[in-house]
């Protein structure tokens, strides 16, 4: 399947609104287990450009992403 990319801009407000949030939770990160099996996820997932390591639907970098607590997969599958 191949994904759009979302937009500079849109790439820019999905980053802004994870840190915003990821923040306001005092920059607390998940386990290393649970980072380890959202990577996993992210890893398998069709939207997922390996060789950018980001996410095809909300261009964030998903190496930082799925240590975020509070941050969310867009596809709901973390």
């Amino acid at each position: 399947m191949k994904t759009n990319k979302p937009s500079f801009l849109n790439k820019v407000k999905n980053i802004a609104k994870d840190t915003a949030a990821y923040l306001a939770d005092g920059a607390r990160n998940v386990p290393k287990e649970e980072f380890i099996r959202r990577a996993g996820i992210c890893d398998s997932c069709v939207h997922f450009i390996h060789n950018q390591s980001t996410c095809g639907i909300c261009g964030c970098w998903m190496d930082v992403k799925a240590k975020w607590r509070k941050s969310k997969c867009p596809k709901d599958k973390w």
